[in-house]
């Protein structure tokens, strides 16, 4: 079956460009100059991707993606603009309106090459025997109620205050925001959840939820064996290495859309672990005889589906940005063919790896020292710059 792309801009010139740049891509186009135009296409057609200009009269791009998220959510989003309005272009990302935006102007192979990288990424997240895994995971595909509070504020563009009170309501929550938010990484002193929100922004207070969720449910069903704050403490310290990473390699400060993958790209084994406790117990004891094997290679085996792929459906499920998707599924596998931002994600391999070499140094991770070369480095200094932080 053909797959479909809709792309809406008000201006005729760029439309035919777009087109242009799609014509060998394999896709059949849609067109449409106006929200209006774009929500009537989509009531008639099945769309696969849709990209969309951000400034456009009556309906813009925010909006449009918006009603496409709630009507059609199997629907890709993304915006594709020139205007430089970011604040417009983050609250699109923080609602979960649009997976990923592009600016004008555009690289015509790379915005092919992309488009092609997201469809088959949703091919991998819609897998039979990944389905029917998450078939089995009782609750946790349904987000966490303060995280839809959450979004449904950040729909409204409220103020911090008004987004502090709804997370107060949750105390796990609260106490974990104020905890991350003290802590030496950020450097700040605060018992307010409003200023903290402030420090962290809301990317990260969306993926504090969201892990906060998984954590207590772990802890409501007795974990014996996986302490929650030994995960948390995982996720925490990747993160950290992945801002410093990024800083210190790429030389520029991690993207706020991408802040926080750190926090989630294990959010699958969280999950897991939720569900499937007795399965984990086998692949300890197994770990204990056999230490060489590494853990997602036994994950596999005796699971049938990696911790990657569940977090990726998850955090797509929950509309979280690409970025973050991609680092949960490819985590273990940088150079897929099917990754879009490949530095990124060989950051997020290197620094989970030292984060669990040092939180849990009897599970076996395996290192792919491409990764150094990709990012222009060598492992000597990455690990001097791992032993700063």
């Amino acid at each position: 079956m053909g797959r479909n792309i809709l792309l809406v801009d008000d201006e005729k010139p760029v439309l035919k460009a777009l087109q242009r740049s799609l014509m060998s891509s394999g896709l059949k186009i849609f067109m449409a100059e106006n929200g209006e135009a774009a929500l009537a296409i989509l009531a008639h057609n099945d769309i696969d991707i849709i990209i969309s200009d951000m400034r456009m009269p009556n309906v813009n791009g925010h909006q449009l993606l918006r009603k496409v998220k709630e009507f059609y959510p199997s629907t890709i989003r993304l915006i594709l603009s020139g205007y430089a309005d970011e604040n417009e272009i983050t609250r699109a990302m923080l609602d979960g309106s649009s997976k990923m935006y592009l600016l004008k102007p555009w690289d015509s192979q790379l915005l092919s090459k992309i488009i092609q990288q997201l469809l088959e990424v949703r091919e991998l997240l819609h897998q039979q025997n990944l389905l029917e895994f998450i078939n089995k995971m009782d609750g946790l595909c349904g987000q966490p109620r303060i995280y839809n509070k959450l979004i449904e504020l950040l729909s409204q563009d409220v103020g911090t205050k008004e987004i502090a009170t709804v997370i107060e309501e949750d105390p796990a929550i609260t106490v974990k925001i104020l905890q991350i938010a003290n802590s030496s990484f950020y450097g700040i002193k605060t018992g307010s959840i409003k200023q903290a929100i402030v420090y962290l922004g809301l990317t990260a207070v969306k993926s504090i939820v969201l892990a906060t969720n998984l954590c207590e449910t772990m802890e409501k069903q007795n974990m014996r064996y996986f302490n929650k704050e030994l995960l948390w403490r995982h996720a925490s310290i990747t993160n950290q290495l992945v801002g410093q990473l990024y800083y210190h390699l790429i030389g520029q400060h991690i993207p706020s859309t991408a802040s926080t993958v750190g926090l989630l790209h294990k959010i699958g084994w969280m999950a897991m672990l939720c569900q499937f406790p007795d399965r984990y117990m086998q692949i300890s004891a197994v770990l204990q005889e056999q230490s060489n094997m590494p853990f997602e290679e036994l994950e596999q085996k005796l699971i049938g589906v990696s911790h990657q792929a569940v977090g990726g459906y998850l955090l797509d499920w929950w509309d979280l940005p690409h970025q973050v998707i991609e680092s949960a599924m490819f985590h273990h596998d940088p150079f897929n063919d099917n990754v879009v931002n490949k530095e990124l994600v060989a950051i997020v391999h290197i620094a989970s790896y030292y984060s669990m070499h040092k939180v849990f140094p009897n599970i076996k991770q395996t290192l792919d020292e491409n990764t150094f070369s990709l990012l222009q480095t060598t492992k000597e200094k990455c690990e001097c710059l791992i032993r700063e932080v």
